[in-house]
């Protein structure tokens, strides 16, 4: 009795370590995989790695492998125009804040970094808009619109390199560039943390008649769509209907 006794015992540690030593090479393997994703410029590759770290417990893996794999857990994608409150929409790619940018590849990076050069007047935009445009292979008459920002001085460096381009390559089009007239400064929404909860503070308003006009909203992020709504109700009220939404990202 005692002698099997030991023998259950000694079964039992013996069970225990190779249990314990199993957890210790699926974290090692983790850790490995985790810095392996980190270190290769290949995106397939770090998917493949990433899960594969992810699947072992590293948690660190987590966020690599979700903004490597950005379709997966969102409903829309690159280039493919998406329903939104009866609006057709579009953006060119993904958008990460800086607070990612340890956790996305150089390709990511180097697109977030155009669209915040976009944003600051740096890149004029042409190709965004025109990939977008051939995306959606528009045809009818429509009028160009701009999203008003929160400061009239950022309206004109974001978006007149634009304005300057429509009105020499897209001439058939309305350009509604100075459409928007400015009463005044708000706070930005992208300094909010919770856009959803923020009410839009009103700091323009359309100085035209837009009656039985087709727009195009052209705008820098798609986040929670609030800014791109609000815009919508005033141009409904000038007549207009929006019909179609260009972003950045």
């Amino acid at each position: 009795m005692d002698k099997a006794l030991l023998v259950y015992f000694i079964l039992l540690v013996v069970t225990v370590a190779a249990i314990r030593f199993a957890f210790y090479c699926l974290k090692k393997a983790g850790e490995a995989y985790f810095y392996a994703a980190q270190l290769t410029s290949d995106q397939s590759l770090r998917r493949k790695l990433s899960r594969k770290a992810v699947l072992a417990g590293n948690k660190e893996a987590y966020p690599i492998y979700a903004l490597s794999n950005p379709t997966e857990f969102d409903g829309h994608k690159p280039m493919e125009p998406f329903k939104f409150k009866g609006m057709k929409c579009i953006f060119t790619d993904f958008y990460f804040p800086n607070r990612y940018r340890d956790y996305i590849n150089y390709e990511q990076r180097f697109f977030c970094d155009e669209l915040l050069e976009f944003k600051d007047g740096k890149r004029n935009g042409h190709e965004f808009f025109m990939n977008c445009m051939e995306a959606l292979n528009l045809e009818d008459d429509y009028v160009i619109m701009f999203m008003p920002c929160s400061r009239n001085w950022h309206y004109k460096r974001r978006f007149s390199a634009l304005n300057d381009f429509l009105e020499d390559y897209y001439p058939e089009s309305s350009n509604g560039y100075k459409f928007i007239t400015y009463t005044g400064e708000r706070e930005s929404l992208h300094l909010t943390k919770d856009r959803t909860k923020k009410s839009l503070e009103q700091n323009f308003y359309i100085n035209c008649d837009l009656t039985g006009k087709k727009v195009v909203v052209v705008d820098d992020l798609f986040t929670t769509g609030c800014s791109l709504l609000n815009f919508k109700k005033q141009i409904e009220k000038k007549g207009g209907k929006v019909s179609y939404a260009l972003f950045f990202g």
